[in-house]
């Protein structure tokens, strides 16, 4: 009998270790997803994703309602999209695919 409480007194602190050591870990993960999601760092990944750029400007002037500035904030964002959609087009006007060269004749047998 006294064996086998002997082993669930070491079975029960070696439970109590892991605990512990998962606990640590969690806090570890923890305060490192903390770091990473600073506003600094989450403001560089804005900026650097189109998308999320997008997406920030459409919250951005949907929570401006309807006054004069988000008037003239809508017409400056449109006018952007269209130059920027103009742009595109105009480069790809300028980068078409030139038309291969035509095959050249083998030389004579000598």
């Amino acid at each position: 009998m006294s064996e086998s409480q002997e082993l669930l007194a070491i079975r029960k602190d070696l439970l109590l270790a892991q605990s512990s050591l998962y606990r640590l870990k969690v806090a570890r993960d923890a305060a490192r997803v903390r770091e990473s999601l600073s506003p600094g760092n989450v403001g560089a990944a804005i900026a650097g994703s189109g998308s999320a750029r997008n997406v920030a400007l459409g919250l951005l002037l949907a929570g401006l309602g309807s006054g004069r500035v988000s008037r003239l904030i809508r017409l400056a964002s449109r006018a952007l999209v269209v130059a920027r959609l103009a742009l595109a087009a105009f480069g790809m006007l300028r980068t078409q695919p030139k038309a291969p060269p035509e095959p050249q004749a083998p030389p004579p047998p000598a």
